[in-house]
């Protein structure tokens, strides 16, 4: 049996069969005028429709573009060739067909401008699908005319072409072909001083190289760049070093603000999120899975740590109180050494019926920007804006569109100061299927078309002062693993954070503070300093400081 065409071995008895019903059968398909079709094309036809219900769109697709060139003016093989062209994302073909069935409406294809608006939609015929999806809703009776899809659409559409017309200001930049590639690039995520990226790709180079047998490309790998200190520029990315990938798929889901932990997707127990550590020569360690109350049987996602590592947001599909269905947003807290207790879910301000998959957390702690194809979007996934105040997080606000367009935007990360965000998108200069993009948002406003966004105007809440350094032995200068408490001058601990094994530490503080920096370490002499953390409006301030412990005496 052929692999693209899974039903096509058919006996002569079966064939006299399907011919039969085909001829006999009232009210057929092919009662309207049309080209006379051969027997073996009449086959081919319910072949076809076979795999189109068992959701092999390839084979589908091939049979009815194969028919479509034989029987141009058949209007029922149009609009099927249009179908399954629209879920292979062959948008343009898929209105060529659907436009061609358009002109004599097959009987049976009462969802004919429903699929056409879609396609409308996708090639940026915003007016056009509109209109059709208007007149499919009049064709509706009763209940279905509020609540079938095709109200979510038209509320899609109307949010596309009132944030379309009115664009944000930002300049996104593709980052080139020292981080993109004809393959697939996704899931960028950067440390909070913007100088270290990763993301994931199937390309050339991975771990073993080899390629997933289901869908012929290659295993998934997290690769990493660091930006030219001299330059700006991203240098070539290479595969990330030391024992995180595999030879299977292996996704990133975000490294920490520090850059010294990597979280990871991996498809084992309906997906689980690991984490991995950056050992001191630069290597990574073999992935552990987040333990406590994170990981289901379920699909959990998506990963985003906040700087202290205290609070995970994640996208799992799990039931629980507060699930809205598939993917939804959740947060854990942690308990112990990546340990986290039972999440909670957002609620339905920020989680919608449809699907929530990507989410980042702002180094602020406080903002949330998240992928959702909910009717708030303007079309597939958007990205979208929601900040925890008041013990509540906020109505989530539409990005705006360059950043979200008609296509699918999943995947964000951003650094500490604002002024740079990385996306995954498609668009007219992709190299691949999808691209990685750099938005410059330095002169970035939310868009609040109807005066309803009740956050911050920027994309962070305020700014910024990080205090980050390292922890090393007096006399040797090697690194010390230890605790560094922060105490404010009111005697409020703010932290108390693990170095990494370089040493290294990072947090993000209140600016306008003088705080007391305490570290006690076994065999060491116990160390004590004030240290005054400045704050600038509208700016990331960053203190970096070099703690050297003595030997006990």
């Amino acid at each position: 049996m052929s692999a693209n065409y899974p039903f096509k071995d058919y006996t002569y008895m079966r064939k006299i069969l399907i011919l039969l019903i085909i001829t006999l059968s009232t009210g057929s398909l092919f009662s309207q005028p049309q080209p006379k079709m051969t027997l073996s094309d009449k086959i081919k036809l319910v072949d076809a429709d076979e795999n189109y219900q068992k959701e092999y769109w390839d084979a589908a697709y091939t049979l009815y573009r194969d028919l479509h060139v034989k029987y141009p003016e058949h209007s029922v093989i149009s609009y099927k060739a249009g179908k399954v062209a629209y879920r292979l994302k062959k948008y343009d073909e898929a209105l060529t067909f659907l436009t061609k069935a358009a002109e004599k409406k097959p009987k049976n294809a009462k969802d004919l401008e429903l699929w056409l608006g879609q396609a409308q939609h996708k090639e940026g015929l915003l007016d056009e699908a509109l209109k059709n999806y208007e007149f499919y809703r009049g064709t509706l009776k009763g209940k279905a005319q509020t609540s079938d899809i095709v109200n979510d659409y038209i509320l899609q559409e109307n949010q596309a072409k009132k944030l379309m017309s009115t664009p944000v200001n930002v300049t996104i930049t593709n980052l080139g072909e020292a981080i993109n590639s004809e393959f697939i690039e996704s899931n960028p995520s950067v440390t909070a001083d913007g100088k270290t990226l990763i993301f994931t790709t199937c390309r050339p180079g991975n771990t073993g190289g080899l390629k997933d047998p289901i869908n012929g490309l290659y295993f998934e790998d997290i690769w990493m760049s660091e930006r030219d200190t001299v330059t700006g520029e991203w240098q070539d990315a290479e595969n990330i070093k030391g024992a995180l990938n595999t030879k299977e798929h292996d996704a990133s889901c975000c490294i920490s603000a520090d850059g010294n932990v990597i979280y990871i997707y991996k498809s084992v127990n309906g997906g689980d999120i690991y984490y991995s550590k950056k050992r001191k020569n630069g290597e990574w360690r073999t992935p552990e899975v987040v333990k406590g109350k994170v990981n289901s049987t379920y699909f959990e996602t998506s990963a985003s740590v906040t700087v202290d590592k205290k609070k995970l947001f994640f996208i799992s599909e799990k039931p629980g109180k507060g699930a809205m269905g598939n993917g939804d947003l959740w947060m854990a807290t942690k308990v112990g050494s990546y340990e986290y207790e039972e999440p909670v879910n957002l609620g339905p301000l920020v989680n919608t019926i449809d699907d929530e998959v990507c989410v980042f957390v702002h180094s602020d702690g406080n903002t949330l920007i998240y992928s959702s194809n909910g009717k708030n979007s303007i079309g597939g996934f958007d990205l979208f804006k929601t900040e925890y105040k008041n013990g509540k997080w906020t109505a989530p606000v539409n990005l705006g569109y360059p950043i979200n367009t008609i296509g699918d935007e999943k995947q964000f990360s951003m650094t500490a100061d604002g002024k740079k965000a990385y996306i995954t998108s498609h668009r007219d200069d992709t190299k691949g299927e999808f691209d990685i993009y750099e938005i410059d948002l330095t002169n970035y406003v939310v868009p609040d078309p109807d005066g309803t966004n009740q956050g911050s105007t920027g994309l962070t809440s305020g700014a910024i002062s990080i205090f980050k350094g390292k922890v090393l032995d007096g006399k040797e200068g090697t690194p010390i693993e230890t605790v560094v408490k922060i105490t404010d001058d009111k005697g409020k601990v703010w932290d108390e954070m693990e170095t990494s094994e370089s040493g290294d530490f990072l947090i993000v503080l209140e600016g306008d503070i003088t705080y007391t920096i305490n570290v006690k370490q076994e065999g060491y002499q116990a160390y004590e300093e004030k240290i005054f953390i400045p704050k600038t409006p509208g700016k990331t301030e960053t203190i970096v400081k070099a703690i050297f412990l003595e030997d006990a005496q």
